[in-house]
């Protein structure tokens, strides 16, 4: 029989890593802020930086948007937005890939710990395979609470409920495949599945509070980088560059800098949620074992 972890521990264990293994964390967040800092540069360049931003005006007027502004603010940049998200999502894996060699195998490889091996390849197969289970599971709920709606609304509000809460305990699940991919070689989602078996609660603990304890984090951390930009003349607005001349300047490089690293190690606590867990589970003390 497995063992079970403590959620709050669990939910502080990056802060356990950060002290053993300081020099790997700074890697990390350099890394996270270098990785933003190429998306940013891509939406600025393509102009979907601008795009975003005059949505994000007219979102913000009292009148609902008409989907014929949305398209023609939006439908532009489309491919542009596609094409950063795909860059974003396979750096985003090289990171991952990163940060479990070192927090379930106590391994770094490559140039400061990246590696583009099959620890990458399988996590991104991975996740669109756990996006794909998301969505067909949202679209069955979804039908079922159509028709529920049509027999009674009060049965389709209670539908509703339910189905946002079969969705968390599904996602969260099936949520552990990079920790268990890694463990197994293999995708990691039916091994998620056996993982957090009778351990729903415990997961679901764990990640709600560093949840709330990030949503605090970052949003202090995102104003002090504003007014950090500002006062090196950069607005930073809605958080976007419009254009690549408005991306290379001081004001953004800080912002970048200084929110991208908090966001790389807030970031970093969720995989060590499920780290901690899983070396919990087998008894054993989460690595690094050792401090540097």
């Amino acid at each position: 029989m497995t063992k079970t972890f403590s959620p709050s521990e669990a939910a502080f264990s990056v802060f356990e890593l950060m002290k053993r293994q300081p020099q790997f964390v700074m890697r990390y967040a350099l890394l996270s802020a270098a990785v933003m800092a190429i998306y940013m540069f891509v939406l600025a360049s393509t102009g979907a930086g601008d795009a975003l931003q005059r949505y994000a005006a007219l979102a913000e007027t009292e009148q609902m948007p008409s989907m014929e502004q949305v398209r023609a603010i939006l439908g532009p940049a489309v491919p542009a937005l596609g094409v950063s998200f795909l860059i974003s999502a396979i750096l985003s894996a090289f990171l991952t890939g990163m940060a479990l060699r070192k927090t379930v195998d106590d391994r770094e490889e490559g140039f400061w710990g990246l590696q583009a091996g099959a620890i990458e390849a399988r996590y991104l197969l991975a996740t669109m395979a756990f996006v794909g289970a998301i969505f067909v599971a949202a679209f069955a709920l979804g039908i079922i609470t159509s028709l529920l709606v049509s027999i009674h609304m009060a049965l389709g509000s209670l539908a509703i409920l339910a189905s946002i809460a079969a969705l968390v305990w599904f996602g969260l699940r099936l949520s552990q495949f990079g920790v268990m991919g890694m463990v197994t070689g293999k995708l990691g989602l039916r091994e998620s599945y056996e993982q957090t078996n009778g351990k729903f609660w415990r997961y679901f603990g764990a990640y709600l509070l560093w949840v709330v304890i990030t949503i605090i984090l970052g949003t202090i951390v995102q104003a002090l980088a504003t007014m950090g930009a500002l006062a090196l003349g950069t607005k930073i607005g809605s958080g976007l560059p419009a254009t690549a001349q408005d991306f290379v300047t001081a004001g953004w490089a800080f912002y970048i800098l200084f929110y991208g690293m908090v966001s790389g190690v807030l970031n970093l606590g969720f995989l060590c949620i499920g780290a901690y867990a899983w070396h919990q589970s087998q008894g054993a003390l989460p690595p690094p074992k050792s401090d540097l």
